[in-house]
């Protein structure tokens, strides 16, 4: 079973708040490696076990205070951002991240078109090329090497958007971010991934 209609997680919210120790092990089993997976992205994977299990005991002293207004799943991974955010702040490791510069372009001129796909594709792109990357040892290595190198705010939204499969208001709610601050960061972050895939292929090096 998991967490996947309204229904449900009204459902097991009355379970949770009734203290069903068989709801809390759905929620757990539901979420807690998605959340792991998202925090690592975050404050890297040495902290990101002892994040999310701070974020889990915050989520069970203010689950009387959650009443549904988002998905329990956007409330937990905003759980898990801000003790996140609070851990890096407190080692004095956060970078403060401008969602918008007037001297960043949008898009590599001449290699992509203003909605983030290519408008020049790479020369050397075959049809089975995006299955040989994904088994390519070295291209998982160089694009997760880009991905850290994202700024955190874009690297967060584009692992919502693309990788959790969440909605734009969810992923606003989580960031607290504007819809439009959403896509922009999103649009980078794409852009500059697919930059990195186009050289990894003309070239085979990150």
């Amino acid at each position: 079973m998991t967490v996947s209609d309204k229904a449900e997680q009204t459902d097991l919210l009355i379970r949770l708040k009734a203290g069903e120790k068989s709801a809390f092990d759905l929620l757990v089993k539901t979420y807690h490696v998605p959340m792991l997976r998202f925090v690592s992205r975050i404050i890297g994977d040495a902290q990101a076990e002892e994040v999310v299990q701070d974020a889990w005991l915050a989520a069970i002293r203010n689950l009387n205070k959650f009443e549904g207004r988002s998905t329990l799943k956007s409330w937990l991974y905003t759980i898990a951002a801000n003790e996140a955010k609070s851990r890096l702040r407190k080692s004095k490791r956060e970078a403060v991240v401008p969602l918008s510069t007037d001297n960043e372009p949008l898009f590599e001129e001449g290699r992509f078109s203003s909605n983030g796909h290519w408008a020049r594709p790479p020369s050397s792109w075959h049809d089975d090329s995006p299955e040989a990357l994904l088994g390519s040892e070295d291209f998982i290595r160089c694009l997760e090497f880009h991905m850290n190198k994202l700024p955190e705010v874009q690297r967060e939204a584009l692992q919502l958007r693309d990788y959790e499969e969440m909605e734009f208001e969810e992923i606003c709610n989580i960031l607290s971010v504007s819809a439009s601050n959403v896509r922009v960061l999103i649009h980078r972050a794409r852009v500059k991934i697919h930059s990195m895939i186009a050289h990894f292929e003309e070239t085979g090096t990150c």
